[in-house]
């Protein structure tokens, strides 16, 4: 019986997973049929989560994560980005001092989130792909997501990811990057606290606040290849400025 139990929660988590994949390779095909400045990276690192039970550490219990990412460069400075993240977030009370969660006593380690976003890069120096001396930048990214996750409801389900970089050119087609992006969520249900307030003696005890919203953060470190159909330019075979002239 048990199987007949969950088996709805199964076919509803594949449906969703398919059109996530679905939408994400949608616009990852209208960016590709451009093929000019495209790059596709991936990023491996942890996800840390923050709320009822971590409300004061920005980095603590961290789980691994990894990120597919294409992206659209328009300029040195500005580029779109398409994200698809997975990870696993936990927390322990046992890891805080207050004696409010020493009595709580609460702990999870099985929420796993899957992340589709948009992001609008930007680099605050200029990163080209033919000047030696352009080649690195701090950056900062701003954007949209939906997360899943078979407890939060569609509803809830909408992200702001915002976070900091350094991107370095370790070759005119290879980018190396160090990325920490935190995202505020619409749900307090990453915790799963909202399910066990009316389970027994603990329907009469505050064990969750009502009125604020959950957060998790990804730190990792990504290569990103470039796909420009564009060839790079050698700087000894390059055309100088008065042949270029006189063609």
């Amino acid at each position: 019986m048990a199987f007949f139990r969950y088996e709805p929660i199964v076919i509803r988590m594949n449906r969703t997973i398919v059109l996530i994949f679905l939408l994400f390779s949608c616009c990852a095909t209208q960016i590709f049929a451009q093929r000019r400045d495209v790059d596709f990276g991936l990023l491996l690192g942890t996800a840390q989560y923050n709320g009822d039970v971590n409300m004061t550490k920005a980095y603590t219990s961290p789980q691994l994560a990894a990120e597919f990412m294409f992206r659209k460069n328009f300029n040195p400075h500005y580029s779109l980005r398409l994200n698809l993240a997975v990870g696993t977030l936990k927390a322990n009370d046992e890891n805080f001092k207050y004696e409010y969660q020493q009595l709580r006593d609460y702990y999870f380690d099985d929420t796993k989130l899957m992340e589709f976003s948009g992001m609008v890069e930007f680099n605050f120096f200029e990163v080209t792909t033919n000047k030696k001396e352009k080649n690195f930048s701090p950056y900062t990214v701003f954007g949209l997501g939906i997360i899943y996750n078979e407890n939060i409801p569609l509803k809830e389900s909408l992200t702001i990811p915002m976070g900091l970089g350094l991107k370095y050119k370790i070759h005119p087609r290879l980018e190396l990057r160090t990325e920490w992006t935190f995202r505020k969520t619409y749900t307090d249900k990453l915790d799963q606290l909202a399910y066990q307030a009316n389970d027994g003696f603990l329907q009469y005890k505050q064990i969750s606040f009502k009125k604020t919203k959950d957060w998790f953060s990804i730190l990792g470190i990504s290569l990103l290849f470039n796909f420009s159909d564009e060839k790079i330019p050698c700087p000894i075979y390059e055309p100088k400025s008065f042949e270029k002239r006189r063609r």
